[in-house]
């Protein structure tokens, strides 16, 4: 997929700045929102597993919560940067980004409880398994809403609007 040389050639709704340092080296948006969601669930999994091994009384829920919003913030930052190099709308964005990841992130409590608290699985392997459902809604959720940008209107097309 070719990057956009200027604003009307993005990626409707989403690219709205000059590619990031990742998509230098990459040079397709998708694969790089996907390689940046690969490792920050990588890291959220890894620190899923370690606060669940440090403290292995802790229920399913807290660790769940410990490792989502340390992952949280930090990908949000790294897809602000690196992949999408979107400008202005902070809290904006953020607020969407947390509404989509709120999503997963209940979607998988109310699936980890069932799998552990109920079923009696294993959380560890419980988790991994949902975090492959997961990531399907993250991805969608974050391409068409998180970091969504209005599409630029071009002088001709506003004045065409504008007389009809």
């Amino acid at each position: 997929m070719k990057q956009p040389e200027s604003p009307a050639e993005a990626v409707k709704g989403i690219h709205n700045g000059p590619p990031g340092p990742l998509l230098r080296i990459i040079k397709d948006q998708r694969v790089a929102f996907l390689l940046v969601g690969g490792a920050n669930t990588a890291f959220s999994t890894a620190l899923f597993i370690a606060v669940a091994w440090i403290y292995p009384d802790l229920p399913s829920p807290v660790v769940l919560s410990i490792a989502f919003v340390v992952s949280l913030i930090a990908v949000f930052f790294v897809y602000r940067k690196l992949v999408f190099r979107v400008q202005g709308h902070f809290w904006l964005d953020l607020g969407r980004f947390t509404l989509v990841n709120l999503t997963m992130f209940f979607t998988n409590m109310a699936l980890l409880l069932v799998a552990h608290e109920v079923l009696g699985y294993p959380k560890i392997p419980a988790q991994i398994a949902i975090t492959c459902l997961t990531v399907v809604i993250n991805y969608f959720g974050h391409k068409y809403f998180s970091f969504r940008r209005p599409e630029a209107v071009s002088p001709k097309k506003a004045t065409e609007e504008s007389t009809t």
